[in-house]
């Protein structure tokens, strides 16, 4: 599961991938960032490849699939994640994953780890460096009545790493820089090769440690979510 994420600085992951250095600042809605407790619902930047070049759009963190009805999102199936074991083969997120996919810059991300009884506390998981990294999505784009856009995305999870398995069960897909081509390419429709890609990522090149039970309450905002605290406090 992947529930709540870190967007520090949009120029910084601009100047971090060389893919991001053909678009334009003025179509960069991420250079509004920061945000420290990205949850869903919300709306967030994600990177995509459509109508033929790259884009950057303000998407909603919970798919609606481009057929509904109501364009709102179903409590009753949290589409905020897809489980990369059933992507290809789900009724609803298969058509993204062959043809909508899409990244999802973040600096980092957080999720529970269980402590004594039935307590929880929140980790803060990085890279070492603490740089800028890329989340494997799919995306969908509802109309409304008027024609006008609504995207919306879901971030893909797979097994964790040995970083991963004290603290969850589950951790999010991160697409390596060289493979981000493939897999935006809308046309590359090779879900042997794209699953390949959903792998947990090397867990020696990340970090874990725990925060502040401020960064609970989706509400909460600012770096105080994000500083160390120890693992009783």
């Amino acid at each position: 599961m992947c529930g709540r994420y870190i967007i520090i600085s949009g120029r910084k992951i601009f100047a971090t991938f060389e893919l991001m250095r053909s678009l334009n600042d003025k179509n960069i809605p991420y250079l509004t960032v920061p945000r420290y407790n990205a949850a869903p619902m919300q709306k967030l930047p994600i990177v995509v490849k459509r109508q033929g070049g790259l884009q950057t759009l303000e998407a909603q963190w919970w798919i609606i699939p481009h057929w509904s009805k109501t364009g709102k999102p179903d409590p009753a199936f949290p589409s905020f994640n897809a489980r990369a074991d059933r992507i290809a083969t789900s009724k609803l997120f298969a058509p993204y994953f062959k043809a909508r996919r899409c990244l999802v810059p973040v600096d980092g991300f957080y999720e529970w780890k269980k402590g004594e009884g039935k307590e929880r506390y929140p980790m803060c998981i990085r890279m070492k460096d603490e740089s800028p990294f890329m989340l494997g999505g799919v995306y969908s784009v509802w109309k409304d009545a008027e024609e006008q856009e609504h995207p919306s995305f879901s971030i893909i999870t797979t097994e964790p790493n040995e970083l991963m398995m004290p603290i969850h069960n589950r951790m999010p897909v991160i697409i390596p820089a060289d493979s981000f081509e493939a897999w935006l390419d809308p046309s590359n429709n090779d879900t042997d090769a794209l699953t390949a890609l959903l792998v947990p990522y090397p867990a020696d090149k990340m970090k874990a440690y725990p925060v502040s039970r401020y960064v609970n309450n989706t509400r909460n905002e600012g770096e105080q979510c994000l500083q160390p605290v120890s693992e009783e406090a």
